[in-house]
């Protein structure tokens, strides 16, 4: 008897291992990743103040943002994993003076980058 009821229980352990271990595994495989973020930090020329309402442009691939920094120079998104070519102007175009650029930058993880604004031109 004792060997039933412990080959019993065995089982059910067994049984209940598996039903969790596939509902865990359905749920991973249906939902997505949420997307890395892809913060941009901008600074006035010289480097030692952030640039409030400077336009940021991210292009890669097929995928474009544009946003504009907050009152620290942060401007937050989150973006698929790509390479991308990231452009600041401020102000923003078609009456900017000053602009920097992230060239070429292969984004797969939270990122936070610094550009720093040019002289004026």
């Amino acid at each position: 008897m004792k060997k039933i009821i412990i080959s019993t229980v065995i089982v059910l352990a067994a049984i209940a291992t598996f039903a969790v271990n596939e509902t865990l595994s359905s749920k991973a495989n249906s939902e997505p990743l949420p997307l890395p973020a892809f913060n941009i930090r901008v600074m006035q020329y010289g480097g030692t103040s952030p640039q409030v309402d400077a336009q940021v442009n991210m292009v890669g691939g097929s995928t474009v943002f544009t946003g504009t920094t907050n009152s620290n120079g942060w401007c937050y998104t989150t973006l698929a994993t790509d390479t991308y070519n990231v452009y600041v102007y401020y102000p923003a175009p078609a009456n900017d003076g000053q602009s920097g650029s992230l060239l070429g930058y292969y984004h797969d993880s939270n990122d936070n980058e610094t550009i720093v604004l040019g002289p004026n031109y």
